[in-house]
């Protein structure tokens, strides 16, 4: 069944119809760079801090990164001469001084 509108239908919601058009294009320009601002702005920062957190823990504790870069150790297994001078030096940093203080109410 096909429905026939007379032709003035056409003309009255000509204007209508590119404004309702031109509003979805702002709106899915405006989705698109809220998703860009999102991604570059977030997820990005956060994907590089982690990966910078990781590395510096394995190299914390001595051992490679998970992802295989960076150096392995400070001090290699292997150099005993770098591995006793270590052991025989003794702390040196100093602790802070305690103070002592009261409550005033």
């Amino acid at each position: 069944m096909n429905i026939y509108f007379p032709r003035w239908f056409n003309r009255v919601f000509d204007i209508p119809v590119l404004i309702l058009f031109f509003m979805n294009v702002i709106l899915e320009l405006l989705l698109v760079y809220m998703l860009y601002r999102f991604i570059a702005g977030f997820l990005i920062p956060v994907y590089r801090a982690s990966r910078q957190m990781r590395r510096q823990f394995h190299n914390m504790n001595g051992r490679p990164p998970a992802d295989g870069s960076g150096p392995a150790s400070p001090n290699p297994p292997g150099n005993s001469a770098a591995n006793n001078k270590s052991a025989n030096t003794e702390p040196t940093s100093k602790v802070g001084e305690y103070i002592d203080f009261e409550e005033i109410k």
